[in-house]
């Protein structure tokens, strides 16, 4: 997915008549982090949907997924990939959530996913503990 840095960085335009002018106003930095982390918590439960609704005959019985970012390393200056999510779940725990009504974040915590605390800072998970399905 991409990485922080293609996140708007604009809450809001403001017209002035009497200038004719058109005036931006910046996200905070904490609305900036929340953006991004629920970016990242929308596209892995839109993922994870995907998958099981495009398997019409039901052959997936279970997805483990860890999605992350591509981005240039502070410390190397090179490439490199930054785990955000990984979670695993099987088919029927996954059907029975009515996606219209939930917040992702306690979606993926109801999974078992592990979560970066801070996706915007480029924190990665941990994914050592990982519950597989098997």
């Amino acid at each position: 997915m991409p990485g922080p840095e293609a996140v708007p960085k604009t809450k809001a335009f403001k017209y002035t008549k009497s200038t004719d002018q058109i005036t931006e106003t910046q996200l905070s930095q904490k609305d900036m982090k929340d953006r991004y982390a629920g970016i990242v918590h929308q596209v892995a439960l839109r993922s994870l949907h995907e998958v099981f609704e495009a398997d019409r005959r039901e052959i997936v019985r279970s997805i483990s997924l860890e999605l992350g970012a591509k981005t240039i390393s502070p410390a190397t200056g090179r490439e490199t990939y930054v785990p955000f999510v990984a979670v695993a779940v099987e088919r029927s725990a996954f059907a029975g959530l009515d996606l219209s009504s939930v917040v992702p974040s306690a979606t993926l915590d109801h999974l078992g996913a592990t979560v970066s605390k801070n996706p915007m800072g480029l924190v990665e998970i941990d994914s050592s503990g990982i519950k597989r399905v098997s």
